[in-house]
């Protein structure tokens, strides 16, 4: 066999070593990919995290003026649930009407922003928060805002299968529809006028005061009353719970993000200026 000569083993020498450099180049190409795709993706789960928690924080202020609404409303109720038991059903009795009108239609529905929770399970993005207790958190919040959706449709289900039948059959709109319908005012101002509407106060309802119906009604009025109570018990308490807990875990998971490096105000450079 020849041997080979000098300048064979010197090219042959020189293309491996271009195969090693090129694999390494490869290589190191994909390791780059992948971390700037990991650094692209954990970017955007921070973002997504602090547009949920600036959602959430919007959710506890409308949650509060809801919660207000809802306890206003349970007064209205005990307070119709009163006048009856006191003096029955009355026709022609413009006070009671205003206590049924409070009781019947200041129902209202809250529903939680949770936009940007689905789209942080949705895409993936909890395995780049590193962070179990969060990742848990996120969970234990979206079990939270289905019971919540779930205890009003319970809520709905009864008013609509029980108070609005009572209202379409008992509650004469002519008198309100003067003036909301007819002239599109608003309904607080057509409540108010009721009185000069119906100069007579005559049939401002439509039952009679039988002691059934009144023993029916009283009776519905305190089951409703129950289940708005309720609701606070078994699920309003546990929600504004969570999402409070969600917030301060998001918040502190965040935390570390004012001091990056793109930073021009460090702990240890903030700490000096306050020296200075």
């Amino acid at each position: 066999m020849d041997k080979m000569s000098y300048t064979e083993k010197f090219n042959l020498k020189s293309r491996l070593v271009e195969l090693i450099i090129l694999f390494f180049a490869i290589t190191l190409g994909f390791l780059v990919d992948n971390y700037r795709e990991s650094l692209s993706e954990k970017n955007n789960a921070k973002e997504l995290l602090s547009s949920m928690s600036t959602d959430l924080k919007e959710d506890l202020k409308r949650f509060e003026t809801f919660s207000n609404i809802r306890k206003n409303l349970i007064s209205s109720v005990n307070d119709f649930i009163d006048d009856v038991e006191k003096r029955g059903l009355l026709k022609n009795d413009l006070y009671q009407q205003q206590l049924f009108s409070l009781a019947i239609f200041n129902w209202t529905y809250f529903k939680p922003n949770t936009a940007n929770i689905e789209q942080v399970i949705s895409s993936g993005a909890l395995r780049y928060l590193g962070n179990d207790e969060l990742i848990n958190q996120i969970g234990v919040l979206e079990a939270q805002n289905i019971s919540l959706n779930d205890r009003q449709e319970r809520e709905q289900e009864f008013f609509l299968n029980y108070l609005q039948p009572l209202m379409h059959k008992y509650y004469n709109f002519k008198w309100l529809n003067s003036n909301y319908v007819r002239k599109w005012e608003s309904f607080p101002e057509a409540f108010k006028k009721l009185s000069k509407v119906n100069v007579e106060n005559t049939n401002y309802m439509l039952w009679d005061n039988s002691i059934d119906l009144k023993t029916k009604i009283i009776n519905l009025f305190e089951n409703y009353v129950f289940i708005l109570r309720s609701s606070y018990l078994t699920t309003y308490a546990e929600y504004l719970g969570e999402i409070n807990n969600t917030i301060k875990i998001i918040d502190s998971n965040l935390e570390p993000d004012k001091y990056n490096v793109n930073s021009q105000e460090t702990p240890e450079n903030q700490q000096a200026s306050e020296n200075n």
